[in-house]
């Protein structure tokens, strides 16, 4: 019954959002019939009955919905504004006043209260009665005279304020978020009413909203200085100015805030922002910990305060803030991206059960990091989790049946294990060990298991995880014989036009790829098990089928691209599942801010909808980073494979990013674009092309003059290991089918070489298309950072600035605190003594000149 009242509720909202109003109101009530206290249907019903001048019969519906749920914002904002159209303001600024105390805020609330500030300010001349003996002609002069004076008056008054009906119809559009409309309205009043200040501050918070910064200021200005007593003008007005960098400012506007309104939290919370971004972080923790005790509802306070808690590296106390954001409100997006961001690069020493669920809920949901990145944090996380820590210790992993289902049982209660395994590999050679170990064991023994959920779900678990790396765990030739015997006996099961046992299934996955088998899709067993089959069948047949439609800019002829090519048709790389994509796109200008880039010319920042290329975008991360990174834009990404084109096109449809178009190609054949772009990327790409600076010269003339280029290369000083081991595997020769480059892999896995060991400890290691590409790519240059500046020089373009900022404190250290973080002759210095600084890459900003 839940489930179709929810979908009646859906196709009610869409009707309502359409204009379709009888047919949502006739939803809303069939809803009410089976659930009379449904709170969102009795809150929609309100503001239909408010759309069409019913307000009186709005207001019961909003009790309803508020005393099923009195915590929804948006219930009290709508039952605030029906008591204003009913001119009940007493009852409303009551009401507002009260919800206040409970931790009611924000623009809204503040949009909300003026509009309560306005219509009861807007008072009507009074006519005077003169009280003197008058004849009766002179008694018809002066009321004359009376009724052109009150006329004058009044409007007088009306071209000062505007009417109540148009600062509802304001608020109005703009608690509606019709921004655009919103923006139209107060743009009109302004202009109307230049001194009335409703329209300025609204004007001013759109803009905010929307991203516009620069733009804000005027009315934010102009809303402070017309009302200098309104507390949240000057908070607004801080916000802006902090936003544009000009923090001394900022802090300045705040103050006021706060000596205007002492019990302003979100002053408080946002003078933290920026006493954190002047450097004095015990100051600001005092402001965020002053608004928590002024509104301990605050999950945004709470998150910035784990900010400046992490950044005064008492790591724990950030960790319980981030945890407490999220109890308050477990929606709160930044939150989850800053706990991701402080948890990156800690090593846990101890156990932490309560990061658990949200580590869990920042894994398995939304796309608030790369998950490969924290798998190291959140191992040595668990590896002190008494359910884990006891079997870990094992040497050889030599297990009985009967201690493999006991370790089930335990990683039963582990599902923040179970989400890491099922979204990046695991670069840990402990775990790697154990699941081979048990993968190996239970293939051996499937005849003799009790199926149980606990084992579906493990096995469920393991076969997308061997999926996820794509298969890299070694096998032995027992292994694979058992495996061929097992995949024929499935196959001739289905023939039979029988369904298998699911644990054979999902213990075949665990080793071969099911996509790949012609009975694949007649797998009815797999119906219940969603995921797995997704993930493992209907995701990689459909890239069969989109690799068709991929548009194709010429014939790929250079030898090498075609080896490359052939490489990664085999290989897509990498295979991913989630990704970091920024919770609000922004604009050139601020992310020209954001990573610090030195420019030669400011013009850049000035572009409003910048077309950008992606030069090699492999599966698709890259691209559809940038995609939702900056504002406005338009992104051509392109690639030499189709198998990868085919997995990125997948992904951005499944992400729902439209401003994105893929195109297979060669970079060298790129001259044939007719366009060309503000801002080109080309990460990891560059250093595999036979000659690198022909195909980085065919990047720079398709860049605008005073364009942005970000590129990637390897560093001959951090590959240094690497290079060995290449060396060392064309010694041996050895050979790059899938099951030769596991049976190497085992050998570096088990060897004591200080270069082997060094690229078990990359993340690389761990699945097959990344280790490809880390040790046996077809081809590979590297540079040093000399090179790069005589590049940059040679092409025209100016040196900006790294793209990973946090190597700056540690350049500051070696150079001293004054030096040029834009000198590469000093970078080439600091790495020199730093070799695995870029251990990456090189990953910088240049501008053409």
């Amino acid at each position: 019954m839940e489930l179709k009242i929810e979908q009646a509720l859906q196709q009610g909202l869409t009707a309502h959002k359409e204009g379709k109003l009888e047919e949502a109101e006739r939803i809303y009530r069939a809803i009410l019939q089976s659930q009379p206290l449904h709170p969102d249907a009795n809150h929609n019903l309100g503001l239909i009955a408010v759309s069409m001048n019913k307000t009186e019969a709005a207001l019961p519906l909003f009790k309803t919905a508020l005393g099923v749920n009195p915590k929804t914002e948006q219930f009290w904002l709508s039952y605030i504004d029906a008591l204003i159209k009913e001119k009940q303001f007493d009852n409303a600024k009551a009401v507002l006043e009260q919800r206040k105390k409970e931790g009611l805020s924000g623009n809204k609330v503040d949009a909300v209260e003026t509009q309560i500030t306005t219509a009861t300010q807007v008072i009507e001349p009074k006519l005077v009665v003169q009280k003197t003996s008058l004849t009766l002609s002179e008694k018809r002069k002066k009321l004359a005279e009376q009724k052109k004076q009150k006329k004058g008056k009044k409007e007088t008054v009306e071209c000062i304020n505007p009417s109540e009906s148009q600062i509802n119809n304001l608020l109005q559009t703009y608690q509606n978020g019709q921004y655009g409309d919103a923006e139209t309205l107060a743009v009109s009043l302004t202009k109307r009413f230049p001194k009335h200040q409703f329209g300025w501050k609204v004007l001013g918070v759109i803009l905010q909203q929307t991203g516009r910064n620069r733009e804000s200021l005027v009315p934010n200005k102009k809303a402070a200085a017309l009302f200098p007593q309104d507390a949240e003008a000057h908070s607004n007005l801080g916000i802006t100015l902090q936003e544009l960098g000009r923090l001394d400012e900022a802090e300045a506007s705040y103050i006021q805030a706060i000596a205007l309104k002492p019990d302003l939290a979100e002053a408080h919370s946002n003078l933290g922002n920026t006493l954190q971004e002047l450097g004095r972080l015990g100051e600001a923790e005092a402001s965020y910990k002053q608004a928590i005790a002024l509104k301990p509802g605050s999950a945004k306070a709470h998150s910035n305060l784990g900010n400046t808690l992490k950044e005064l590296g008492r790591l724990d106390e950030a960790f319980s803030a981030y945890i407490q954001a999220i109890n308050l409100n477990p929606d709160f997006d930044n939150a989850y991206v800053n706990l991701g961001i402080a948890i990156k690069n800690v090593r846990f020493t101890s156990s932490n059960s309560k990061l658990y669920p949200p580590l869990s809920r920042l894994l398995s949901t939304e796309n608030f990091v790369r998950p490969a990145e924290l798998a190291p944090s959140i191992l040595s996380l668990l590896k002190h989790d008494i359910q884990i820590k006891s079997f870990l210790l094992e040497k050889n992993f030599d297990m009985s049946l009967k201690e493999v289902t006991s370790i089930i049982g335990s990683l039963d209660t582990l599902p923040l294990l179970h989400c890491l395994m099922r979204v990046c590999p695991l670069p840990e050679l402990q775990f790697e060990e154990l699941f081979v170990a048990m993968r190996s064991l239970l293939l051996k023994n499937l005849d003799k298991m009790e199926v149980s959920p606990e084992l579906i779900y493990f096995l469920s678990t393991l076969s997308i995880h061997c999926f996820v790396n794509e298969y890299v765990y070694a096998e032995t030739d027992e292994e694979i014989y058992q495996v061929e015997e097992l995949q024929a006996k499935i196959s001739q099961t289905v023939e039979q036009s029988e369904q298998p046992e699911a644990i054979k299934i999902l213990c075949l996955a665990s080793y071969r790829p099911l996509h790949q088998y012609d009975w694949c899709e007649k797998l009815e067993v797999l119906d219940h098990l969603e995921e797995v089959k997704k993930r493992l069948i209907e995701e990689p047949l459909a890239e069969k089928v989109i690799k068709k439609d991929i548009a194709v800019l010429g014939e790929i002829s250079d030898e090498v691209s075609l080896k490359v090519r052939e490489q990664y048709e085999e290989n897509p790389f990498p295979r991913w599942v989630k990704l970091r994509l920024d919770i609000k796109a922004k604009s050139i200008a601020a992310v020209c801010d954001d990573a610090k880039l030195q420019l030669h010319s400011e013009s850049i920042k000035d572009v409003l909808a910048p077309a950008i290329l992606i030069a090699g975008c492999g599966t698709g991360q890259h691209s559809i980073e940038t995609a939702s990174r900056f504002s406005g834009c338009q992104v051509t990404a392109v690639d030499l494979s189709l198998a990868s084109l085919a997995y990125s096109q997948r992904k951005t449809t499944e992400l729902g990013i439209t401003n994105l178009e893929y195109l297979q190609a060669d970079i060298l054949k790129l001259d044939q674009l007719e366009n060309k772009f503000d801002i080109i990327e080309s990460v990891g790409v560059l250093h595999h092309m036979d000659e690198p600076m022909a195909g980085w010269r065919v990047l720079t003339d398709l860049l605008k003059p005073g364009g942005l280029m970000k590129i990637g290369l390897y560093s001959v000083v951090a590959r240094q290991h690497i290079v060995r081991v290449r060396e060392k595997v064309a010694l041996l020769r050895v050979g790059t089918s899938e099951a030769e480059i596991r049976k190497y892999r085992q050998s570096l896995a088990e060897s004591h070489d200080e270069n082997h060991q060094l690229l078990s400890e990359s993340s690389d290691f761990f699945s097959l298309s990344t280790l490809r590409d880390l040790i046996f790519h077809v081809q590979e240059h590297q540079f040093t950072l000399p090179q790069v500046k005589s590049s940059l020089a040679v092409l025209g373009l100016k040196f900006c600035g790294f793209e990973v900022q946090d190597i700056d404190s540690r350049f500051r250290q070696f150079h001293g605190e004054p030096s040029d973080i834009y000198d590469l002759v000093l970078w080439h210095e600091f790495e020199e003594s730093n070799p695995r600084a870029f251990a990456g890459m090189y990953q910088f900003w240049c501008q053409k000149l």
